[in-house]
This record gives C-alpha cells, sequence and structure tokens, in this order.
C-alpha cells in the first residue's frame, strides 16, 4: 500500500528534507504497529537514546513518571536520575519530574489495588517495560497491557508509554493495538534482525 520500490532505497542529498524512503518507512511502522506516526532512525544509537526521546518530549518539570512494571533497565538510571551521584546533571530528577515505581506482584502481574491508589496523584504518564529485563518474570503481552491501558485510562487521562524492546513481532498486535499511547525500541534487537548495528523507533499517536 505505500508502494516501496528500489529507488527508496538510494541514497538522499543529506540535507533531510524529502526523503521519501524514510518517509515510507515510517509510514510503514506507523500501520504495522496499529498507530498514527512513526520515528524510525539509525541516528538513534540504542534503545535507552530511543526512551530518552520519549521520556524527555513528554515529561514536563512537575509531572510524575509512574512506572508500573519494576525498576527499569539500569541503563536508564541515569536519564531518570535514580542514582545519587553527578550522573543526575541532566537527569528527568533534575528537570524536576517526579518518579513512582511500583513492583509487580509475585506472579509477574500487575498490582491493581496499588496503581489505582497512585492514579490518585495523576500521573502524567504510566510506564512500563515489556520484556522481562534482569528480572525473573514473565514477559508482559499486548493482551495484558491492553487491560492496563483500559483500567489506567477508565480513571484518568495520561500517556501510557511502553518499553517495547525484544518485544516487537513475537505476537500478531502490539501494545499499540491495545490502547497504548506509545511504543519505543531499538532497531539492534528484533526489528533490525540482527543486522542492523544502531537505530531505534518511537510510534504512537
Amino acid at each position: 500500500e505505500e508502494q516501496l520500490s528500489d529507488a527508496d532505497f538510494m541514497p538522499g542529498s543529506g540535507y533531510g528534507y524529502d526523503d521519501r524512503g524514510r518517509d515510507k518507512l515510517e509510514r510503514i511502522y506507523a500501520r504495522v504497529f496499529g498507530c498514527e506516526a512513526a520515528l524510525v532512525r539509525h541516528q538513534i544509537v540504542s534503545g535507552t537514546h530511543a526512551l530518552t526521546i520519549g521520556l524527555f518530549g513528554l515529561l514536563r518539570p512537575g509531572d510524575t513518571m509512574l512506572v508500573v512494571s519494576g525498576k527499569p533497565y539500569d541503563t536508564l538510571s541515569d536519564v531518570i536520575g535514580l542514582t545519587n551521584n553527578e550522573k543526575n546533571m541532566g537527569s528527568l530528577n533534575n528537570f524536576g519530574v517526579n518518579y513512582q515505581q511500583i513492583d509487580l506482584l509475585p506472579d509477574g502481574s500487575f498490582d491493581y489495588p496499588a496503581i489505582e491508589k497512585a492514579l490518585l496523584d495523576k500521573p502524567k504518564m504510566v510506564y512500563l517495560q515489556r520484556s522481562r529485563g534482569y528480572a525473573d518474570r514473565p514477559t508482559l503481552t499486548p493482551e495484558g497491557i491492553g487491560e492496563l491501558v483500559h483500567y489506567v485510562k477508565s480513571r484518568i487521562r495520561t500517556y501510557v508509554v511502553v518499553d517495547n524492546c525484544y518485544g516487537e513481532f513475537c505476537r500478531n498486535a502490539e501494545p499499540t493495538h491495545y490502547g497504548a499511547d506509545l511504543i519505543i525500541g531499538s532497531l539492534i534487537k528484533n526489528p533490525g534482525g540482527g543486522m542492523a548495528e544502531s537505530g531505534g523507533y518511537l510510534a504512537g499517536t
């Protein structure tokens, strides 16, 4: 439907304007992920870089980031400002963004009573990590994420953001098909097929 052709893989002028290959690629990502738009760039060097773009793009001083899947990857600690050292300079915490964390239950499910209580503070963002990471827990499914999205959005207006690293194309649907506002990931992992040396994406509404 996007009529991708060999010509779309030809080098551009370097100015970044009217890059039809890039524009088609981003429309294809948006279509595959069932969302409105996508940003897909090799200049994004990693999943952490992509997540940083998304977090700083949505959060402002005084906002609260509510994480409902336990502590995120260690690489995000300095980005969020969870470490008490000089690396906090330039972090979300240093920027005046509040952080609140709710761990998953022992069976790997969401702690809905704790989430309901935290939603009373009207966080700007509800964030979750789809992959198990270093934790001994099940990977979060798009369907399970969809239940969380419905639960949250039936109570407050907020962004639901998913770290989708390692989760792409493992199921027939993505979290955005179930109402997540933004999914973020790395091209180095699943989307790059083991061939991409850099790159990341943000896709949502």
